[in-house]
């Protein structure tokens, strides 16, 4: 059997990690194996529990170069892939630089829209010249790299024109879930969830950075509880802005109406109580929050940004605000409430549209026949 080896950053929760678990797990003609590079390993005993063998080098330093290439070719020595797919920035560096030295094809995947114009605008000059560092790094390797894959067509051309490399070649393969299971676990969660009685319930499932849009989230919340006074509105996550959301939500006096949950294992329960899904990011990858709302039919209010709108169409399948308009988003989220059984259409037509696209079997055996594609590109 063909021999794959994931490349990882670390195994902490987030979404290109627990969907390099789905993916891993279910291929049927691939022997995955995982090396997380760095300390964090949450995520291990589930990729374990799966029958998947998992290497962590728990290395301290992000720039440990040589050490991280010691390690990781030793273990290339003893398990010889046949192919290393591997994602974020640095665990995609040793893989340009292992690939080649043990002729070993490399696949990248495109999981964030890392050098957008929107990006760009939001940081400061220091920042600014440290993802130009970045960038510049990327492009001079990503020659070494055999092929590229996206998570949604959105983030190609920023993508592909940073790093120089032709879009044309790249696969698209959106994340999936394992919608059956997800919303099994949905049921149970739900009669847990009595706590939060009848009240409407917002929710948005995302972690704690100010690029995800809460600045403008909590904003409005402000406005619409002025008409919805008894609104809950929960964030479920976690991330270095927390403070800059608590400050917030203190000055607005919105502790009653606005609640950081913190991160959860209690999302499917989560989305199945909540009246509406909010998803106010500035700048996204694909959104697999979102993706989990659709599967579970939750009515969704989400910014009107590219990678969005490849998921859902405003006004068909969720309703969309302009980016960053406080004003705008407290009137859709009003207008929502108010005409709920409109919402619950919007809601069932994004949840079909789920059912089609974000399948996690399908999504496996499209990354299973592009690894046998790559295979064959090289043997030429």
């Amino acid at each position: 059997m063909k021999k794959i080896l994931y490349l990882i950053d670390t195994l902490e929760i987030g979404g290109a990690e627990t969907s390099i678990l789905e993916i891993a797990s279910r291929l049927k003609e691939w022997q995955p194996f995982v090396i997380s590079i760095y300390k964090g390993n949450t995520l291990k005993s589930r990729f374990e529990n799966e029958g998947i063998k998992v290497y962590t080098l728990n290395l301290e330093d992000k720039f440990g170069i040589i050490p991280g290439l010691k390690e990781i070719g030793s273990i290339i020595e003893k398990e010889n892939p046949d192919l290393i797919h591997a994602t974020l920035f640095r665990a995609e560096q040793f893989s340009r630089i292992l690939g080649p030295k043990y002729n070993i094809p490399v696949l990248n995947s495109f999981v964030n829209d890392s050098y957008s114009s929107e990006r760009f605008s939001s940081l400061n000059f220091k920042e600014t010249l440290a993802l130009n560092f970045y960038r510049f790094i990327d492009r001079i390797t990503a020659r070494r790299a055999n092929r590229f894959m996206s998570i949604t067509n959105a983030i190609i051309p920023s993508n592909s024109k940073a790093l120089g490399i032709n879009a044309d070649n790249i696969k698209v393969i959106y994340r999936g879930r394992h919608i059956g299971h997800f919303r099994a676990k949905a049921e149970v969660q739900f009669s847990q969830l009595e706590e939060l009685g009848n009240s409407p319930v917002i929710l948005t499932v995302s972690r704690l950075l100010k690029r995800k849009g809460y600045v403008e989230s909590i904003r409005a919340m402000a406005e619409v509880i002025k008409k919805v006074p008894d609104l809950t509105y929960l964030i479920a996550g976690e991330g270095h802005d927390r403070s800059v959301f608590e400050s917030l939500i203190s000055e607005l006096n919105l502790k009653k109406n606005v609640i950081l949950l913190g991160n959860r294992s209690d999302v499917p329960g989560l989305l199945k109580r909540a009246d509406l899904f909010l998803f106010p990011s500035h700048y996204e990858g694909q959104g697999g929050a979102l993706v989990e709302a659709m599967i579970m039919g939750t009515p969704i209010v989400a910014a009107k940004i590219p990678v969005i709108e490849e998921s859902v169409e405003d006004k068909k399948s969720a309703l969309l605000f302009e980016p960053k308009n406080i004003h705008d988003l407290s009137q859709k989220i009003i207008w929502a409430i108010e005409n709920s059984e409109q919402m619950q259409e919007l809601g069932r037509t994004g949840m079909k549209v789920a059912e089609e696209r974000f399948e996690i079997g399908k999504v496996s055996r499209q990354h299973e026949l592009l690894y046998d594609q790559i295979l064959k590109e090289v043997e030429k």
